[in-house]
């Protein structure tokens, strides 16, 4: 509409009065030039205002939850928050959007006053010569302002017109995404057999995180028998996490293959995949409803019976009896009427009652007492045989339930085999294991006055 009518005019003055509609023809690509420079000067400006506007929603967001843990660190005054870091980003961003946006404006305003100015000389002076009477003159003018209307809507328009591009351009993005493996029905064959206890195996993974500049993973060889317990241990940020995330194919290694029953787990259908693996993550996500409806995820056929004998296995009985909604205490937005200790055993039975062969473990015990954690780790580990269990642990208790242990520091495997054979060659698990075991004796004593 914009280009189609002036176009439309212009090609019609041509008969009408053809210098004016030369003029005309001559004005519509540079008023459309005017207006790509106009909307030019502010696309940068408009991304990055898109992008502070969306991270100060994240930083407000936040802000709100951690409330405590700012409190805790004195960090409740907005300007020394995140979140106020957040706004002063995107108010600069906001200053910087009209700063240019104003120059764009101008730009294309000139060029449209210039253009009707030469349209109204060329049709006086086709008056002036005696070629178009008074009247003609006038009804010329008038057209000439109608053939510059589509260009000044398209200018107002011009802002939102830019604001949707960007929004459009974030979801292509997420609509260009590689997705996994797109014919489950096809890779079906190739899915690890449901309720086999699958060997997982890694042969020289390498993997980097998107942006990273090292490498978290680095030619990582592993073997998890089937149906035992293996313990992936090592100092914070040796990569134990993001091994379970390949294994699980949350990421997709740069290097090498992950093989879970003996099939890549890239040419497993997704659906396949997840229904055979159960996942127990270190910071419990729980949804909106009740304690009930968080658990019956994992299976949602489960009947009251099983679920008892689930919550008994987490110790999720003790707190369900405690809560005066018992099975039907709501857990609110991300679990947030629950503490982290009860979160984390709802995550738990949430994922022992999914009758997965492959269960991944990540850290699940952090946030409860001693008594509690060796419980619930003596239940992760206690279905051998029916299942293959792979945990990252720190504390002793969960350790000392593995059949097998892989040792892993700088995103290598240092050692790995049998936990007994580990302790008796003296190596780096040895010592690991012996500082777990003299830092679990310490004790506070009053300093001697």
């Amino acid at each position: 509409m914009a280009v189609g009518l002036p176009l439309a005019i212009a090609v019609g003055l041509l008969a009408v009065a053809w210098p004016l509609g030369v003029a005309a023809l001559v004005a519509t690509p540079l008023l459309l030039a005017a207006w790509w420079g106009a909307a030019r000067c502010s696309q940068r400006a408009d991304r990055a205002f898109a992008a502070a506007t969306t991270e100060l929603d994240d930083r407000l967001v936040e802000f709100g939850r951690a409330q405590r843990t700012l409190r805790a660190a004195r960090r409740t005054d907005p300007d020394r928050s995140a979140a106020g870091q957040a706004l002063a980003s995107q108010h600069l961003a906001t200053l910087r959007l009209l700063r240019w946006s104003v120059p764009g404006q101008l730009l294309f305003t000139v060029a449209a006053q210039l253009a009707q100015l030469a349209l109204a000389i060329v049709a006086l002076w086709l008056l002036r010569r005696g070629d178009v009477t008074v009247a003609e003159s006038l009804g010329l003018v008038v057209v000439a302002v109608r053939f510059l209307e589509p260009f000044t809507n398209l200018a107002e328009l011009a802002p939102a017109l830019q604001s949707a591009n960007t929004t459009l351009a974030g979801i292509d993005t997420v609509l260009r995404a590689a997705p996994l493996t797109a014919d489950d029905a096809a890779a079906a064959a190739s899915s690890p057999a449901a309720g086999t206890p699958p060997e997982v195996r890694l042969d020289a993974v390498r993997f980097r995180y998107p942006g990273a500049t090292t490498v978290t993973v680095d030619g990582v060889d592993l073997v998890a028998p089937a149906g035992q317990v293996t313990a992936i241990v090592g100092p914070s940020g040796a990569g134990k996490s993001t091994l379970l995330s390949l294994i699980a194919r949350f990421h997709d290694t740069d290097a090498g293959r992950v093989l879970v029953g003996g099939r890549d787990v890239r040419a497993v259908g997704p659906t396949e995949l997840y229904r055979a693996i159960s996942f127990v993550f270190q910071q419990v996500y729980l949804f909106e409803g009740s304690i009930r409806d968080n658990v019956l995820v994992g299976d949602p056929t489960a009947d009251d019976a099983r679920l008892a004998e689930i919550a008994a296995l987490a110790r999720l009985d003790e707190v369900i009896e405690r809560l005066p909604g018992g099975w039907n205490t709501p857990v609110g937005e991300g679990g947030v009427a629950l503490s982290g200790g009860e979160r984390q055993r709802v995550g738990i039975a949430r994922a022992l009652l999914k009758p997965a062969p492959l269960l991944l473990v990540d850290e699940a015990t952090s946030a409860l007492d001693p008594e509690n954690e060796r419980a619930i780790a003596a239940a992760l580990t206690a279905a051998r045989g029916e299942r293959t269990t792979i945990v990252v642990a720190h504390r002793m208790q969960t350790i000392e339930q593995a059949d097998h242990v892989v040792f892993v520091d700088a995103g290598r495997v240092v050692e790995a085999g049998p936990r007994a054979e580990l302790l008796a060659t003296g190596g780096r698990f040895a010592g690991f294991h012996r500082d777990q075991l003299a830092s679990g004796a310490w004790t506070l004593a009053a300093s001697p006055e």
